[in-house]
């Protein structure tokens, strides 16, 4: 009896944004039929929470209290904000599928599929990651209100009513919170992956068209008029990419924008509260573990900025690097404008300021260091 052979499954890069699209779908970007009344509360409860909290701003009066709120309170509003961005954006986020569809397609070698299986395989792996961090973070937060002397939320937040001293409002308060958590993870994580893993598919294409430039010319049983057509090919691949870029871009600056501000807003206040204000052991462990989660956010964006940057920028080597030699002229004109056409890396610039790329990273977390080191010397 022969053993078959199994032939690898052709990738699929929309998989990269599977877990995404099953998230939005719950929170109503794409909504299903019938489901109108959910989404409705959905949204509600979401914008409830940041709303209390700004409002238990007015009634504290303690450091700790007054810094806890605003370590916390960032992160709802963001949510909401970003979650609105994506709810303008959907179309444009639907938009690239089809021209991923048809670069999927030209990736016919090993190689190019073992390039769009590793970013498929790195995308999942970073929602599990991120995924995963954010439910540690809150279930730490839980963990340190849970265990406090006396009731307290996670979130300090106001409600119109006294849960403090009634056993089942406290229930219906922590039961409120605790499902604005839920969505407010679901939406975290599905909103912060995103631009990271549209960059990260963006860079397997632009990697697998540099393979593909490699190789023209090297097949010497081919005529000059096919190797030709490879060429064009290969242009209107790169003319692709490039539109595939510029609505990523369109997509994804503000959001990045709006999260490089609000993690130097939040490591500093976070900062200041593990090391200015007393805490139990739970509260610090959870401000550390929602620090990471903080730069996390930015880390992914500037890397993967980088990585496509990075990888662009190889174009014009893989050009010069072809059998260009033994080709005809018309080739080596074709060949001459495209190369003019590469000189332009592919960076995402945040809210049309910030270059996305390591640099910044590090730039953004020196911000807050430096406002940090500026209140000690005070206090």
């Amino acid at each position: 009896m022969s053993d078959k052979v199994q032939v690898p499954k052709k990738v699929v890069s929309s998989d990269a944004f599977k877990f995404q699209f099953k998230f939005w779908r719950i929170l109503g970007v794409y909504p299903a039929n019938g489901c109108r009344f959910l989404y409705i509360l959905i949204i509600t409860l979401s914008t409830s929470v940041p709303v209390g909290m700004t409002v238990y701003l007015f009634y504290v009066d303690q450091l700790k209290d007054i810094l806890s709120n605003l370590a916390v309170n960032i992160t709802p509003i963001a949510i909401n904000v970003k979650f609105a961005n994506i709810l303008f954006r959907r179309k444009i986020i639907l938009d690239v599928t089809p021209w991923v569809q048809q670069l999927d397609t030209r990736a016919t070698s090993a190689q190019e599929q073992k390039c769009l299986r590793w970013g498929v395989q790195t995308a999942h792996k970073m929602f599990y990651l991120t995924c995963g961090m954010y439910i540690v973070a809150v279930v730490l937060g839980e963990l340190g209100a849970l265990l406090s002397h006396e009731k307290k939320m996670m979130l300090p937040a106001w409600y119109p009513f006294d849960w403090q001293h009634s056993t089942w409002k406290y229930f219906i308060v922590h039961l409120h919170q605790s499902v604005a958590l839920i969505l407010y993870v679901l939406q975290n994580v599905s909103n912060d992956t995103f631009p990271a893993i549209y960059m990260l598919v963006l860079k397997s294409h632009v990697k697998t068209l540099n393979i593909r430039i490699r190789r023209l010319g090297l097949d010497t049983t081919e005529s000059s008029q096919v190797t030709c057509a490879e060429l064009i090919q290969c242009i209107q691949d790169q003319q692709m990419l490039v539109e595939y870029f510029h609505t990523v871009r369109k997509a994804t600056s503000a959001a990045i924008f709006l999260q490089f501000f609000v993690t130097g807003m939040e490591a500093c206040i976070i900062a200041v509260c593990v090391f200015f204000v007393e805490n139990n052991l739970f509260e610090t462990i959870f401000f550390a573990e929602y620090f990471l989660c903080v730069i996390l956010e930015i880390f992914l964006y500037c890397y993967f900025g980088e990585q496509l940057a990075s990888e662009s920028d190889r174009m014009t080597e893989a050009i010069y690097s072809c059998n260009w030699m033994g080709q005809d002229r018309r080739f080596k004109q074709n060949l001459i404008i495209f190369m003019q056409s590469t000189q332009t890396n592919m960076t995402i610039i945040a809210g049309g300021i910030f270059k996305v790329n390591l640099s910044t990273f590090v730039t953004v977390l020196k911000s807050p260091y430096s406002l940090f080191a500026v209140l000690t010397s005070r206090t």
